[in-house]
């Protein structure tokens, strides 16, 4: 049986429904308090502190100008709970593997991954606006790394998995919120995927003449790696 080093990267899908009521009106983001749950922080073996790494993934979210409060009264409550780590597909972005070289193996791409689930409730009626589950590559938390490594690694974990929550809220948010080029954060998520509209150059098409099929509006995809970005753009070109 050899060994082998898979590059993977996360497919991304769109999809839209046509005939879809129009949403209910919601309050914006205005005050939002941030809450990890205790469960599964002791298969790590070591002592972890929940509320330390909840003041450490709230400060890290605000520097993203979202409105992440230490006091009360809230509009919302974004919740974080970790799983445990299983063998599952490798995480979104880019990542190296190695095992089964055969692709009909049980463990072909697979890694120790640790699921992140991440959810965004209205603080009064406790609806969910948004929960997603995120995974993320578990070899930085092995039990021979030492344990403000693994804290570390878990605020950024937990940070990413949340900051993808609040990116996606069906909230109103202030334009630019989260362009970067805009503000300089401290901290940078784990891995950030970012789809963009990429539109049809100006005067490119008229009544009479239509635009061509590579004038049309495209999709950039953007990976966000903890180094630089990887850039897919989707049109006719299909680059």
């Amino acid at each position: 049986m050899k060994n082998f080093f898979v590059l993977a990267v996360a497919a991304l899908g769109f999809a839209g429904a046509a005939g879809a009521a129009e949403p209910e009106p919601v309050k914006p983001l205005q005050a939002v308090a941030f809450e990890l749950a205790d469960d599964n922080l002791s298969q790590f073996g070591i002592g972890l502190d929940p509320a330390n790494l909840a003041e450490r993934v709230r400060n890290n979210l605000a520097e993203w100008q979202f409105p992440l409060s230490a006091s009360g009264p809230f509009s919302h409550r974004l919740q974080a709970r970790l799983g445990k780590v299983a063998r599952r597909e490798t995480p979104v972005g880019f990542s190296f593997s190695s095992g089964n070289s055969d692709p009909r193996a049980v463990d072909f791409q697979k890694a120790d991954v640790l699921p992140v689930t991440c959810s965004l409730r209205d603080a009064g009626n406790q609806a969910v606006l948004v929960e997603r589950e995120s995974t993320f590559s578990a070899h930085a938390l092995d039990k021979d790394v030492a344990p403000a490594r693994i804290a570390d690694k878990l605020v950024d974990q937990i940070g990413t998995a949340c900051l993808d929550v609040l990116e996606q809220a069906p909230l109103p948010k202030q334009p630019g919120r989260v362009r970067t080029e805009l503000f300089k954060p401290k901290w940078m998520p784990d891995v950030r995927v970012e789809v963009r509209e990429i539109p049809a150059a100006a005067g490119a098409s008229t009544a009479a003449q239509p635009a061509a099929i590579g004038d049309e509006p495209k999709k950039e995809v953007i990976i966000h790696n903890q180094g630089n970005p990887v850039i897919f753009q989707f049109g006719y070109e299909r680059k």
